[in-house]
């Protein structure tokens, strides 16, 4: 099976999105080779299909039917080099109307280019839930979203054999989406490990939106429930995000860079 497909660097969290239409039913096998090293080299993949209801120009379903801030960026971006496609603000930005996995209704993705790449702004889920579980001498967060929970750690080693005591302990063991997010709070740097049941990866992301969202939520819990331009430095990356959750119908959205890497073709076995 030959596919078309775009490779996007969002924030150093290498993105792959399939533009051929695929199967739903096949998106776990075509994701775990396209993944793999000798293939594509990505860290997560979506699949570009048209949007389900009227106003957006196309739908992005993630390969573990998660949201994803960092793929609807990337596809933001690819999608606003065909400016026709979106709407020019009055701030000169672009806005772009898709829909994605994981996300009831339309996300406006607004970004601008600068200096050979975009940069890009996505709203992202509330979470829905957010608890506390002793871990040792501290605690985890447990923020969860539709598709994907994240456990924020605070100063603790990021290592896999963390990450599967926490994912333990928050009983996420076979959830479809479960993410840790390592943070240093004194540097505010963030280490994101994200597994997907799905295509059966655990993958050390150069960034994760939601999982940034995650550590913005725990900090506003803890603060007066809002941060504004809280920057999150990654392992390849940084993202910027806003969180409010004092009103009923809040804010979240994460910023930050993201570029074309490839566009072609590639050969999967299917």
């Amino acid at each position: 099976m030959i596919l078309e497909f775009i490779k996007m660097n969002p924030s150093g969290n290498i993105t792959v999105i399939v533009l051929t239409p695929v199967s739903p039913d096949l998106y776990g096998e075509v994701a775990r080779q396209v993944m793999d090293t000798d293939v594509l080299g990505a860290e997560q993949v979506g699949f570009a299909q048209r949007p389900l209801g009227p106003g957006a120009v196309a739908r992005l379903e993630m390969m573990g039917g998660e949201f994803c801030g960092n793929g609807c960026r990337s596809f933001g971006a690819w999608l606003m080099c065909a400016p026709y496609l979106g709407r020019r603000l009055e701030s000169g930005d672009l806005e772009v109307v898709i829909e994605a996995s994981g996300y009831d209704g339309q996300v406006l993705v607004r970004g601008r280019k600068e200096r050979g790449e975009f940069w890009v702004s996505s709203p992202m889920p509330l979470p829905s839930r957010i608890q506390f579980t002793p871990l040792g001498h501290s605690e985890i967060g447990l923020v969860e979203f539709p598709g994907i929970s994240h456990a924020v750690v605070v100063n603790e080693d990021p290592t896999s054999e963390v990450f599967w005591q926490v994912a333990e302990v928050c009983n996420c063991q076979d959830v479809p989406a479960f993410g840790v997010m390592f943070l240093s709070e004194e540097k505010l740097q963030v280490v994101p490990v994200v597994r997907v049941q799905e295509t059966q990866s655990l993958v050390w992301e150069g960034s994760c939106a939601s999982g940034s969202v995650a550590v913005g939520s725990i900090l506003a819990t803890r603060g007066n429930g809002k941060v504004k331009n809280l920057e999150l430095k990654q392992p390849k990356g940084t993202l910027w995000v806003d969180i409010d959750l004092t009103e009923e119908d809040g804010l979240a959205q994460v910023s930050g860079p993201v570029s074309l890497v490839a566009h072609g073709k590639v050969w999967v076995e299917c």
